[in-house]
């Protein structure tokens, strides 16, 4: 896998306590913390949270999920999602994010041999507003009245 497949693929992690990415651009509604606390990776290296934000492909939230500069590898905590009211499933072919009641599939993922990412199209940036009013009928015909010559 190369690099610029780390920095838009997703692992789900069962091992993983928090949701961690390393590219700011992909967070919405982000929060920076000036005290963050380290966080220490499996190969004993320790990375600084600089704050943290949702991801969201538009249907689906991730909340909560922590920055951490410069990290190569974005993951998803199985205990997270399950603690956020979801079931997470695997089997040899797909990992499943499900409702709680498995009334619902969330996402459903591709198993690529031992990795189970996120297939996840996230919406980057910040989202775009589209402010709707519903008119007032006595006043709507103003807007069609023409305006004499």
């Amino acid at each position: 896998m190369c690099e610029e497949d780390h920095e838009i693929e997703w692992l789900i992690d069962s091992v993983c306590s928090l949701h961690i990415k390393g590219r700011l651009e992909y967070l919405r509604d982000f929060k920076a913390i000036t005290h963050g606390s380290h966080i220490t990776f499996g190969n004993d290296e320790n990375g600084k949270i600089q704050g943290y934000g949702v991801l969201t492909n538009g249907n689906f939230s991730i909340q909560s999920v922590v920055y951490v500069e410069g990290l190569k590898h974005n993951l998803i905590s199985v205990g997270k999602l399950c603690k956020a009211g979801h079931r997470v499933e695997f089997d040899n072919e797909y990992n499943y994010i499900m409702t709680k009641d498995r009334s619902r599939c969330v996402i459903k993922s591709k198993v690529t041999g031992t990795m189970f990412p996120l297939d996840i199209s996230l919406v980057i940036g910040k989202p775009q507003l589209c402010f709707l009013s519903k008119p007032v009928f006595e006043v709507s015909w103003l807007w069609h009245r023409k305006l004499p010559l």
